[in-house]
């Protein structure tokens, strides 16, 4: 078998490596997609409508939203765990309370009930 391309890159087996793919619908992969004419200079404004108008870019941007709204839910969490906690502890250990007040009132009135159904059972 006789090389008639003298400009093929051969790997140490002698077998010819390839260099311009092509993929399935004949666009080479070395083609670059929606990229403006290389000699038309490009504005910031023209740039920034190129990325915003991208599906991928889109994509990212929904992303980076999403693992930031969860952080920041996060960090709202935790800051506000303790806080939360020692104001409930607070309120329900003040005897005094409207709310420990209610609770008392309601376990008054249906602790005979459930203590008889207990019994019955």
């Amino acid at each position: 078998m006789t090389n008639t391309h003298e400009d093929l890159i051969l790997d140490p087996d002698g077998i010819p490596i390839l260099t311009n793919l092509v993929r399935e619908d004949g666009i080479p992969d070395s083609a670059e997609p929606e990229q403006p004419p290389r000699d038309k200079e490009v504005s910031v404004d023209e740039l920034a409508a190129l990325l915003l108008n991208s599906d991928i870019f889109a994509q990212q941007l929904d992303e980076i939203a999403a693992e930031l709204t969860r952080s920041v839910r996060e960090q709202i969490e935790l800051a506000l765990r303790p806080v939360l906690e020692e104001a409930i502890s607070l309120a329900l250990d003040d005897s005094n309370t409207a709310s420990c007040e209610a609770v008392k009132k309601q376990l008054k009135v249906t602790l005979p009930g459930l203590l008889a159904r207990t019994l019955q059972d």
